[in-house]
């Protein structure tokens, strides 16, 4: 088994009869998820998609991503997954950036796509899916011969640059980040998945959805509501909950008529952000369960989870690399630093891509000898355990959802009555970020308008909650502005 495509053949034969699928009172057994991708991937070739193409995928967490996903695999075509949030010039970013041909969608998104397709660059059109029960269906398709190696998906990850750096991974990589949690997890066709992290994000994707469909066993996609998904994870006695810290705590933090039983749940485990130990303690406290950290990126895929037998004084670890990852902590003159040494965190794997497209000078700086270097400060202790300490950049993480300052900046300079704006990153009380954005008034201009004016173009995780207006903005005496101070009142 070399390609996703062959992944998708093998599954859906040897677990034919199972549950792939729960979605309410939906349910889709793995033949009959086989029966609609093929018949949506068959389309999709009619309509002129071949092998390499781009594709994107714009829906929230449902049968339908699930779908969508697996038949722009299976047609030969290159899968775009799309943020449901996103807002018009995103859209346009990622239709251009990937030169899609196609995106498939549903009518939530009909609109907000109609409006953007005529501004890009390529041409794209829509395959809705409310037409996909009258396509004839195809129970003998083949799909294309693919070369393993080549790419079979874009994502997108934040960083330095103000736009977000496109990067391809290939069906080998995927495949071998497959196995390794498979194997880390002891994953099995009895497992039920709550697949709540967005799939359109790394850790939905790869974590929930693909590992599911990995092990042979069964997917319940919902949205992230703390009375339904836990009254979910005890009516259905679901095994597994990945997911991103807001959810968790967020549960933690909810008092239950009656506590539910989530005695079902084999593995908690939270990536995509930091989870204070306060809250894994209160989740403990009132489901019997520790959340196990998971550490990873869209460059590298998954690196590490805490697997401890020792949990309870490991917490904040996200424990030991996958076999075949290997660690290292270093300096600013790159020297490998010992046990207990703050510095930043280097990655080698073999499922981590080898550089970003088009961005050489980037690649040259943190694509080296084999090792991708995170922009992560960590220290490893005496069992090679990996504790995080914080970034060297200034990345927002808001709800796991990686924010690029500069972007967001952007946005509101164009606003008339800006003079300088600089956004950075608030901790909160939940591990993870709010957005707040320092501005100088060139005119008058109150928070409700430059929230509004950045509703209609940037998704709405990425607006800041805080505006705080200034006379002026702390810099060095060269003019470099102090982004540390930002967070500081102003003197």
């Amino acid at each position: 088994m070399q390609t996703l495509p062959e992944l998708f053949a093998r599954q859906t034969a040897t677990h034919a009869a199972h549950n792939a699928i729960v979605y309410g009172e939906r349910v889709l057994t793995y033949d009959e998820l086989r029966a609609r991708v093929y018949t949506l991937a068959a389309e999709m070739q009619a309509r002129g998609v071949r092998v390499g193409d781009r594709v994107g995928v714009l829906f929230r967490n449902s049968p339908e991503f699930v779908i969508a996903y697996w038949a722009v695999l299976n047609a030969g075509a290159l899968a775009v997954p799309l943020n449901d949030h996103y807002q018009q010039s995103e859209i346009l970013y990622f239709i251009d950036a990937c030169e899609l041909g196609l995106i498939l969608t549903n009518a939530s998104y009909r609109a907000l796509c109609e409006t953007v397709l005529p501004q890009a660059r390529t041409h794209c059109e829509l395959l809705l899916e409310e037409t996909w029960d009258a396509l004839p269906a195809q129970t003998d398709w083949q799909p294309p011969v693919v070369d393993p190696h080549t790419p079979v998906m874009f994502q997108f990850s934040s960083g330095s640059t103000s736009t977000p750096k496109r990067i391809a991974r290939t069906h080998e990589q995927i495949l071998w980040e497959l196995d390794a949690l498979a194997h880390a997890l002891q994953l099995t066709p009895q497992d039920r998945f709550l697949g709540v992290a967005p799939f359109s994000h790394v850790n939905g994707l790869m974590r929930t959805m693909l590992s599911s469909f990995r092990a042979g066993a069964t997917l319940y996609p919902a949205a992230f509501e703390r009375q339904p998904v836990a009254a979910l994870i005890e009516r259905e006695r679901l095994t597994m909950f990945i997911a991103v810290p807001f959810m968790f705590i967020t549960l933690a933090q909810t008092r239950f008529e009656r506590p539910p039983d989530f005695s079902s749940l084999r593995l908690c485990i939270s990536a995509s952000a930091p989870l204070p130990n306060k809250y894994n303690r209160e989740f403990h406290a009132q489901f019997g369960h520790y959340i196990r950290q998971l550490y990873g990126s869209t460059e590298t895929g998954t690196m590490s989870v805490n697997l401890s037998d020792d949990i309870e004084n490991t917490l904040d670890s996200v424990g030991a690399p996958l076999e075949r990852v290997s660690f290292a902590v270093v300096n600013d003159a790159d020297e490998r630093l010992g046990a207990e040494t703050v510095g930043q965190v280097i990655v080698a794997s073999p499922w981590a891509i080898l550089g970003y497209d088009d961005l050489p000078e980037l690649n040259a700086q943190v694509f080296r000898d084999g090792f991708f270097y995170t922009g992560d400060l960590g220290r490893l202790d005496a069992q090679g355990r990996l504790y995080l300490q914080g970034r060297l950049k200034f990345l927002i993480n808001k709800g796991g959802f990686k924010i690029d300052p500069r972007e967001v900046e952007e946005i509101l300079e164009a606003h008339p009555m800006i003079k300088e704006v600089a956004v950075v990153g608030v901790p909160t009380a939940y591990g993870d970020d709010r957005v707040k954005a320092v501005v100088v008034r060139r005119g008058p201009c109150t928070q409700v308008e430059l929230a509004e004016f950045c509703r209609s173009r940037i998704a709405d995780f990425k607006i800041p909650s805080v505006f705080e207006f200034r006379e002026e903005m702390p810099k060095s005496p060269t003019g470099k502005l102090r982004r540390g101070m930002l967070n500081e009142p102003e003197r």
